[in-house]
């Protein structure tokens, strides 16, 4: 119950910061759990592989609850928000420690947004390569972090005309049109890529000078009495605004006739004649899959020869082709799943050697029969995620190949450097089915 005279009692001044972060963590959970279940954006079949983020019904399903899991976190939020309005005081605050005029208070908090965005722009930028809901969850943590700069300046250099109320909810309505304006072109700088970042910057630090002057001219309710504006604050207030206005239609880069933005920057290079078409060229057709083999027989190891060839490497995954040449005089077949052994200066790696997949259908890989005749060849794929700089890249490296049911290993010449597997202890290696021929 609240005490006779209405006021609400006060509340510990940890309750709102504890509820708003709590919102931030549940928002960062949810991108956290999303990760899991998003395809990788630059390629999706070697996730899927290596990492099973493959695009299922129940991959769609998670996706979609995280979605509700940072709304719910963004509620959290907002109450968290409202918690700590509630316990500011009713009266206006204490006078500014270093006061300034409107221009002076404007320009203030235009540089410390400026600076703000310059260290957070690479934050927001790796938004773009995270789920979905990161991109949210970004925002949700630069207008929070924004609002609290805007309301620190405020109150360091502005004079208490307001409440304190207001004014801390004035700081959050300013960092929230600031990030609309600033959202706003960066959609319509669509595909201005990195030269992008100049103009946002401009458009999130006008919009919290201009803000921040319009709320120094409008007249204030509650606080202190009202004091008369001099008419030239007033009128300096109206150009600044006019001028940050002027700024961010000078950084965003208008349509022309035509429709497409037209940014500034050096003038067009002389349109030069089209040269006369070249001859059409001769392509040649991709080799057909080599014919299927019949055998009876399983190849022995006596039978083959290993090698090595197509050494990949893709955003931390890693491959490489090994490659069996048949020499018996008759064909033989291989089968099932090449077993794998890595030593590292004599000692072999504690590895979890398994089969895998390349194709990126999420399914169970499964073996297939391969027919080899004399002289040709089939291969698998090694597949590994890299550890970089926890392996060990100068002890020199061995490979062994057993054929499945046999006993004898077959040495692999590596031949890329001492140590080509970037692999510790405990690591997973992926091995794909035998495929006819060699890639």
């Amino acid at each position: 119950m609240w005490p006779a005279d209405g006021v609400p009692p006060a509340r510990p001044p940890w309750t709102g910061r504890v509820v708003t972060a709590a919102g931030v963590l549940v928002m960062v959970a949810a991108v956290a759990v999303a990760q899991r279940y998003t395809l990788f954006w630059f390629d999706p079949d070697e996730g899927c592989a290596l990492h099973g983020r493959c695009a299922t019904p129940e991959s769609a399903n998670m996706l979609r609850a995280m979605w509700w899991v940072a709304g719910a976190g963004f509620l959290l939020v907002l109450a968290g928000r409202a918690l700590t309005w509630r316990r500011l005081p009713l009266g206006p605050r204490s006078a500014a420690r270093f006061p300034l005029p409107p221009w002076g208070q404007a320009g203030s908090v235009a540089l410390v947004g400026l600076a703000f965005c310059v260290v957070a722009w690479p934050v927001l930028l790796a938004g773009a390569f995270v789920p979905e809901p990161g991109i949210p969850t970004a925002l949700c943590i630069f207008w929070l972090l924004q609002a609290r700069l805007v309301t620190e300046v405020d109150r360091a250099t502005g004079p208490p005309r307001r409440p304190a109320r207001v004014e801390w909810l004035i700081g959050l309505v300013d960092s929230a049109v600031a990030l609309a304006v600033t959202v706003g072109v960066a959609l319509w700088l669509t595909d201005g890529g990195p030269d992008a970042a100049g103009p946002l910057l401009i458009a999130d630090a006008a919009t919290l000078a201009a803000v921040v002057l319009l709320g120094r001219v409008l007249p204030a309710r509650g606080g202190q009495p009202p004091v008369p504006v001099p008419v030239r604050n007033v009128a300096g207030a109206v150009i600044a605004v006019l001028g940050v206005a002027a700024l961010v239609a000078l950084a965003v880069p208008w349509p022309d006739s035509a429709g497409e933005p037209v940014a500034a920057g050096p003038p067009a290079a002389a349109v030069l004649p089209t040269p006369p078409p070249e001859p059409a060229r001769r392509t040649t057709a991709p080799a057909p899959p080599p014919a299927p083999v019949d055998a009876a027989n399983p190849c022995l190891p006596g039978d083959l020869t290993w090698s090595v060839a197509g050494w990949d490497a893709t955003m931390g995954s890693r491959a490489v082709t090994v490659v069996a040449t048949q020499h018996s005089p008759h064909p033989c077949y291989l089968d099932g799943f090449a077993g794998v052994t890595l030593a590292q200066g004599g000692r072999p790696l504690r590895l979890d050697i398994v089969p895998g997949s390349m194709s990126g259908s999420g399914k169970a890989p499964t073996a297939q029969r391969v027919g080899v005749a004399p002289g040709g060849t089939a291969s698998f794929t090694l597949f590994w995620k890299g550890y970089g700089a926890a392996a060990d890249h100068d002890t020199p490296q061995t490979m062994s190949v057993t054929l499945p049911g046999t006993a004898a290993p077959g040495d692999v010449p590596l031949g890329e450097g001492p140590a080509p597997f970037d692999v510790v202890d405990g690591a997973t290696m992926q091995v794909s089915g035998w495929k006819p021929g060699r890639p």
